[in-house]
């Protein structure tokens, strides 16, 4: 028998294409299996009901070659002998205008449902019933009508709705569908052609997502134009949700108010109310207050924001309306509910009534990420370190959605770079690696034929601008994927799969050796990829913050040597650390010989970074500049970050080197790396040696952002458009791998390192934490114990290696450092003794 996917076909309108689309369909029943599942998609997205309850939202977004269907059982939601209807509501974005930058949608539109046992015949048939309709009532915000204040127009998901054109009860059993359209079948084959459908259809393969009900904690600056309203008190009722609170506006009354949560979320939200006919209702969706930029600035990610819960500047963020409709009355109650999740922290509702007075009766939300089952717990460590915990948590679930996101209020795009590190932060937490393989897979389904390269972000629906060096992340993620996942040879049967890629993007880079500075990478992009495709960004800091001629983005977050010469150290050093991964990569699965010839390319980049960009600075130390022909002031914490982790320098030039651009007392000045790039800071203090003199130092804007109120972390310190990015999540790691010091020895976690640190007294008490480890749902704990006396220990869940400092005290720098091997049982302690 052919799968479903090849029988069931696809209906949809049967000429327009309109933004939105209600479909319907309608089946009496008596008797009914305990089990009856039904599988849906749609192209771009759906909302499904049944008898009127919203039981489902998809798809989980990916690509056309693996477009996702969701599966769920529908019996639950069922009555036995009357009519049951099933009804969807889909989002159509164009294919051809700019829109949503992470959603892929085909050249056709399209609604597809299957119900496998046949019983209540509501699969998308063109005789199966079902009807549609144009949903003219809403209306997506086009790009032209974004505020460009807010940087460049990725979303597109705001809308205007008029509720005198909505059709009112079409979920109700006894709605007249009969001006409905027949739905017809939506399809791109053809006979005699060897054409398929755009959609390759796969299973979803993460969870679906919870919605959990919250309520907002309390409200802010409650106003009216009306002299003595006031709908203080009757607010604060409202956002108790205990069934007492009523909102009643007056007629010809505008009015608003600010509500709060106690931190930034990710969540639908909800707003009921009754009469009010005509009225207007204006939801602004904000992450902070913040105040105008400093005249004459041009760059929309440098953001004017100081302590997140000072309520006295404004806030600045995208609208969305909904008119009350012209026939509305006390006696109904009315929903409106945006299609899609909003990022907030705040939400100012302002509304506008007419001849009418509007009651609200209910304003809540419904919080929804990714379900990440959190294996790891921590108890007892200091104050300030558990904020930083529970910050990062927050901030991390807010970009895991379908996909990993980069930020969730201003793009919801999967960015290489950004995933690399929001995935090994996952794997701190938890052995649910399902988003990180469905990531994986994606960006090498992006792969162009052109360059290698995988895209910049991915999905996406149209050709993008590339920053090259992002594509070394996807390669870093599977070096990441064979240290975490437990079951080794499936490991290795996954990773087999990317090898070509991998060798795609490595190649492209060796196609890149500059001819004026032999040995390093030069200019990205050649005769036939003009320069309007390429970005060749670094890092957002302060000093590479300057906008190109007309404005062009473009500019920033280019060192100044790139944007001279076309060649940067940090490009070759980034390179040169992950020829050295991915050589680790393929002698897991046995490819030895390439793994010696990405080692050997590795040392000659890094023979020639040393060759071309070596300097004496003013005190007559060592240091790596930005470019071959940069003077000694461009110079940057990320160069001598990767001179360290490329292997470039190694023992006591890599410490000094490292030292002299991390150290506060230095004398000149080094760019510093961003929150992001921090993640590598630490990586190679740990390695050379520093990391214990330091760390206070290099944590210290985490510890910042805690004492300016931040509820998850932001994008950048200089460029602090977003207050939630998920690759600033670094505390996360940084517990677990540096603090508690347990991180993978060898791949599988065959071998666990544990180095604790002396920092896990700084509370001055005992703790405990139980770390999950494992990927692919194959979940393993280490259990860590410290004591006051300054004792620690280990207890594992499984048979494995244990490596340990040789110095009981932790001492030895960087690869001077050695370490012993003790094989250990499942259940066994490990005690270690640390001195302070």
């Amino acid at each position: 028998m052919p799968p479903w996917t090849s029988t069931t076909p696809w209906l949809w309108l049967p000429e327009s294409t309109p933004a939105f689309t209600s479909t319907h369909s309608t089946a009496r029943i008596v008797l009914f299996p305990r089990s009856i599942p039904v599988h849906v998609s749609a192209d771009t997205r759906y909302i499904l009901f049944i008898n009127g309850k919203r039981i489902l939202f998809g798809p989980a977004k990916s690509y056309l070659h693996e477009y996702n269907y969701e599966t769920i059982d529908i019996a639950p939601f069922l009555v036995p002998g009357q009519k049951n209807v099933l009804a969807a509501k889909v989002l159509r974005y164009s294919p051809v205008k700019e829109g949503n930058m992470g959603m892929v949608r085909a050249g056709i539109g399209g609604f597809i449902l299957h119900e496998s046992s046949g019983l209540l015949g509501v699969s998308t048939t063109e005789d199966s019933g079902w009807k549609c309709l144009p949903d003219d009532s809403v209306r997506i915000l086009s790009s032209s009508e974004w505020n460009r204040a807010l940087g460049p127009a990725f979303m597109q998901i705001n809308e205007e709705v008029d509720g005198s054109l909505a059709v009112e009860g079409w979920l109700d059993g006894d709605f007249d569908d009969s001006a409905w359209l027949g739905a017809e079948r939506s399809s791109l084959k053809t006979p005699m052609l060897p054409i398929l459908e755009p959609w390759r259809l796969v299973p979803r393969s993460i969870p679906l997502f919870p919605e959990t009900e919250g309520r907002f904690s309390a409200i802010i600056k409650p106003n009216s134009e009306q002299p003595g309203l006031d709908l203080a008190g009757s607010w604060r009722s409202l956002l108790r949700n205990d069934g007492s609170g009523i909102v009643e506006i007056p007629p010809n009354t505008r009015t608003a108010v600010i509500l709060e949560n106690e931190s930034l979320i990710t969540a639908f939200l909800e707003l009921r109310f009754r009469g009010g006919a005509g009225s207007t209702v204006t939801v602004r969706c904000a992450e902070c207050f913040e105040y105008p930029p400093p005249e004459g600035n041009l760059n929309p990610f440098a953001r004017n924001k100081g302590d997140r819960a000072d309520t006295s500047g404004i806030l600045v963020g995208p609208e969305d309306s909904y008119t009350v409709s012209s026939s509305s009355t006390t006696e109904q109650e009315w929903m409106y509910e945006p299609f899609w999740f909003r990022t907030f922290r705040y939400v100012q509702l302002t509304v506008s009534t007419h001849s009418q007075p509007l009651q609200i009766t209910r304003l809540t939300y419904r919080r929804t990420h990714y379900p990440l089952p959190i294996n790891t717990s921590l108890s007892n460590m200091p104050l300030v370190e558990s904020k930083k915990w529970a910050i990062s948590l927050n901030t991390l679930l807010n970009c895991m959605q379908e996909t990993y996101t980069d930020c969730p209020f201003y793009e919801q795009n999967q960015f290489a770079f950004d995933s690399r590190l929001q995935m090994l932060y996952s794997y701190q937490l938890s052995s649910d690696d399902r988003l990180a393989r469905k990531t994986i897979n994606e960006f090498h389904a992006s792969r162009r034929g052109s360059d290698g390269l995988v895209e910049t972000h991915f999905p996406t629906p149209f050709p993008g601008v590339t920053i090259p060096i992002f594509s070394l992340s996807w390669v870093l993620m599977l070096w990441d994927h064979i240290m975490y996942t437990v079951d080794t040879e499936a490991s290795k049967r996954f990773v087999k799969r990317y090898l070509g890629g991998i060798d795609s993007v490595l190649n492209y880079f060796d196609s890149r050796i500059s001819n004026a500075y032999s040995g390093m990478i030069g200019r990205f992009g050649d005769a036939d990829s003009p320069n309007d495709e390429i970005w060749a960004f670094v890092d957002w800091t302060a000093e590479w913050s300057v906008l190109g001629p007309g404005g062009d983005f473009k500019h920033l977050a280019v060192p100044p040597a790139y944007r001279r010469t076309g060649v940067a150290s940090y490009n070759s050093l980034f390179y040169a650390y992950v020829l050295n991964k991915a050589a680790e990569v393929c002698e897991f699965v046995g490819r030895l010989g390439l793994a010696e010839e990405y080692r050997s390319r590795a040392e000659s980049v890094n023979e020639a970074v040393r060759r071309h960009c070596l300097r004496t600075d003013e005190d007559g130390k060592e240091i790596l500049v930005d470019g071959p022909d940069s003077p000694t002031t461009e110079r940057s914490q990320h160069v001598a970050v990767f001179a360290v982790l490329s292997g470039a320098f190694t023992g006591s030039r890599a410490r000094a080197l490292l030292c002299r651009a991390l150290h506060p007392d230095t004398r000149g000045g080094y760019v510093k790396a961003s929150y992001a790039q921090s993640f590598y800071l630490l990586e190679a203090a740990v390695q050379v040696g520093l990391y214990d003199e330091l760390r206070g130092t290099l944590v210290q804007p985490w510890t910042e952002m805690v004492d300016l109120n931040l509820t998850t972390w932001a994008e950048s310190s200089a460029m602090p458009r977003s207050d939630c990015h998920g690759w600033s999540c670094v505390p996360i790691y940084d517990i677990v791998a540096n603090v508690i010091g347990l991180r993978p020895a060898a791949p599988g976690y065959r071998r666990v390192r544990f180095e604790p640190r002396l920092q896990l007294w700084e509370g001055g008490g005992e703790g405990v934490i139980t770390v999950g480890i494992g990927g692919n749902g194959d979940k393993r704990e280490v259990r860590v114990e410290w004591e006051k006396e300054g004792r620690v220990l280990l207890t594992v869940g499984s048979d494995c290696e244990v490596e340990v400092p040789t110095a009981s005290d932790g001492s030895g720098e960087g690869d001077e450092k050695t370490y012993r091997v003790k094989k250990m049982k499942k259940g066994e302690t490990l005690i270690l003794t640390l001195y302070r």
